[in-house]
């Protein structure tokens, strides 16, 4: 053998070695992506007391904390001013993350800075005592003046309180190690020993309308398990479904705080990942439409105070429903000779499909939103910005001539299309940020629609213009009725915008197809 061929022989075997240690790599990854890292046991996590909206006292100078230089632990709940956050971390002790060897827990007790409304849970009398004063358990929430708080077990084992069924205790949670890393991970949960057990994960996009997600995030970590109150990562829920997987055969609930954007990719990972039992999802309104909170009795916006013992009072009452998942089958067509069929590409929407001029305006919207220029993000700014993007399409008409370019077939039969801008395929009776549909059709025509979120059915309506869709939002039109269905087929010949539950992207010639496959479970929420 020759050295050229010996080079060569090397070579292929340098490759080859390399080839199979990235394989090892990946494996390694795809067995380790479902734990989730845990932080420290005892670790304080430090939020501004401007959240808290009442007044605190330092926990170790005793002294009224001004709101620009307090902070608290959103995890349990002591005060603290910033210079005085290193002594606070030496001399308290924050909720254990995760304990071994044992099925209970103690209290752990706060000095001071109770609620602004709170009860002794030994006289049930109001405590109103001044200063860094009374007692708090950072688990079961329990508060006592400091006379009764002396005449109780102060080292006796803990409930978790009236919450105790949302709550992951930390004696449940199993943590490991991963050769790949020195820190803990999430193993697997044991389920505990209390009635009625549902636990309660949280999830909220941080980005999503004003930006109050960090804020619903602090106030819950102080009532739950702080690792089942998470911020929405770059990994998406992924993560947050994992304890949700690992605590079955016991079914959980999720608050998602977030738009329907953040919704609909919360029920996705449920539906991808085939969570079993399928978790309820209840939710916070943080965007700008909200439609389906709006449908589902939560609201179009966030409470102007943020009350965790409300939020978690209504996710016990709301009851669990189911709603339809409709896939939208995209197959992309070129218009050559023979037609050129590509992949079909799948999208799960829960709430409504659209094509045309509100589908442009919402795109607009986002390409604006991704802007470096984009520095304010605030509910009204941002109905400021969609409002100026229609306004615009009243006098541009982008998408006049729809009618042309596409064919719409409602369970297998062709409809004749008027002239329009805008095509909605909706499955609940709310649209272009709470604008009903179907209750405007009801007014004066005939036979009435009553629209159901799991008949696996759409209801279609067309929108003569960008002016049309400001009348509906007011109430002084109607749209145009184009009929119901339980399959959909598009066949679309030019470009044209297109949006699912808020998301929007600019569709080429393709063929679609609508279809309920499935149903999520939801909780809705009723004031009665």
């Amino acid at each position: 053998m020759d050295l050229a061929s010996i080079e060569l022989s090397s070579e292929a075997l340098i490759g080859s070695l390399l080839a199979l240690c990235a394989l090892f790599v990946f494996c390694r990854s795809l067995l380790i992506e479902d734990v989730i890292c845990m932080t420290g046991k005892t670790k304080h996590g430090w939020k501004s007391i401007k959240i808290l909206n009442r007044a605190c006292y330092c926990n170790i100078c005793e002294i009224l904390l001004a709101p620009s230089s307090g902070v608290f632990c959103d995890c349990c709940g002591i005060c603290s001013h910033t210079p005085c956050t290193k002594k606070a971390e030496k001399q308290f002790k924050c909720k254990e993350k995760w304990v071994r060897n044992t099925r209970s827990i103690r209290h752990l007790w706060i000095k001071g800075n109770l609620p602004s409304i709170a009860a002794c849970s030994a006289c049930s009398e109001d405590i109103e005592e001044v200063g860094l004063s009374g007692w708090r358990c950072a688990w079961c929430q329990r508060c006592y003046h400091n006379n009764c708080y002396k005449r109780i077990d102060i080292k006796g084992e803990c409930d978790f309180g009236e919450f105790r069924d949302m709550i992951f205790p930390p004696y449940c949670i199993v943590a490991a190690r991963t050769r790949e890393s020195v820190r803990l991970h999430l193993a697997g949960i044991k389920p505990p020993n209390i009635e009625n057990w549902e636990p309660l994960i949280v999830i909220a996009n941080t980005q999503s309308g004003s930006k109050s997600g960090a804020d619903v995030l602090s106030l819950l970590r102080g009532y739950l398990h702080p690792l089942q109150v998470m911020e929405l990562g770059s990994r998406g829920p992924q993560d947050a479904m994992q304890w949700a997987a690992k605590a079955s055969p016991r079914s959980c609930r999720i608050l998602v705080a977030g738009g329907d954007g953040t919704i609909g990719w919360v029920l996705n990972t449920i539906y991808t990942l085939n969570i079993k039992p399928v978790p309820a999802v209840a939710i916070m309104p943080l965007g700008t439409g909200n439609d389906l909170s709006r449908v589902l009795g939560w609201g179009s916006e966030p409470p102007s105070i943020l009350d965790p013992v409300e939020i978690l009072n209504n996710i016990r009452k709301a009851r669990s429903i189911n709603l339809d998942r409709f896939d939208v089958q995209i197959e992309k067509l070129h218009y050559r000779l023979p037609i050129q069929r590509h992949p079909i590409k799948t999208v799960h929407v829960y709430s409504y499909v659209s094509i045309g001029v509100d589908a442009l305006v919402t795109y607009n919207f986002h390409k604006t939103r991704e802007s470096c220029f984009y520095l304010l993000s605030n509910r009204i700014f941002n109905k400021l910005i969609y409002f100026g993007f229609g306004t615009q399409q009243i006098v541009q008409r982008d998408c006049e001539g729809l009618e042309q370019k596409l064919e719409m077939y409602l369970d297998n039969k062709l409809i004749k299309l008027p002239e329009l801008q805008s095509i909605v395929f909706l499955n609940i009776d709310s649209w272009g940020a709470g604008c009903k549909l179907c209750e405007l059709s009801n007014a004066d025509e005939l036979p009435r629609i009553h629209n159901c979120i799991w008949d696996g059915v759409v209801e279609v309506f067309g929108i003569v213009s960008s002016f049309h869709i400001a009348q509906l939002q007011v109430g002084i039109s109607k749209p145009v009725r184009l009929g119901q269905a339980k399959h959909v087929k598009l066949v679309i010949k030019s470009t044209c915008p297109m949006q699912a539950d808020g998301e929007p992207w600019i569709q080429q010639p393709a063929e679609i197809r609508l279809q309920s496959r499935s149903q999520a479970r939801m909780l809705k929420f009723s004031n009665n």
